[in-house]
């Protein structure tokens, strides 16, 4: 419900989906329009061409991938042309994102790397698909050697490739566009 409160806010109409009761529930309750329900499910009973973005967080890594291919396809086509696609999801390609978040919540099914979530938003049609990155875990970094011989610039460059996989951004975003 964040997301549907960030819009209305700001004026703009949004529909939100959830299978979780609770959650509609509480979406609900702060007046927000929210349905319970499977996403691939309700989205199919809006007519083509009726949305102009779909945003979706956190949702994906609990997909089959079978699941997450017809959805990313009928987002495809309930999008006005020019529509905008959303899907933000865990970075697996960030170990400390994989071990201390992924990892924590039994109902993921499967990590999706940003390179191949982006294959699939361009296979179904997307155009212009870019990867966001959320802000790195700069707290959590190693610290570099102070120093400027050999050996410290050696170990240094050798710490920077080590933050770069351990303490990446935690989340990212696939952007799409509709043809």
């Amino acid at each position: 419900g964040e997301f549907l409160e960030l819009l209305q806010k700001n004026g703009i109409q949004g529909t939100g989906i959830d299978n979780n009761s609770q959650m509609t529930e509480i979406c609900l309750d702060k007046g927000l329009d929210c349905r319970r329900g499977d996403i691939l499910g309700l989205l199919a009973e809006w007519p083509d061409a009726s949305f102009d973005g779909i945003f979706s967080s956190q949702v994906i890594e609990h997909l089959p991938p079978s699941y997450l291919i017809k959805m990313i396809d009928l987002c495809r086509l309930k999008l006005v042309p020019s529509g905008v696609l959303i899907l933000e999801t865990i970075n697996s390609t960030s170990v400390f994102a994989f071990v201390q978040i992924y990892s924590l919540d039994l109902s993921h099914q499967k990590p999706v790397h940003p390179q191949a979530l982006k294959f699939l938003m361009e296979s179904a049609g997307f155009e212009d698909v870019r990867i966001q990155y959320s802000a790195e875990l700069e707290t959590d970094k190693l610290q570099n050697l102070p120093g400027a011989d050999e050996a410290s610039s050696i170990l240094n460059r050798n710490i920077d490739r080590l933050n770069s996989l351990l303490y990446a951004a935690p989340n990212y975003a696939a952007i799409g566009r509709k043809r």
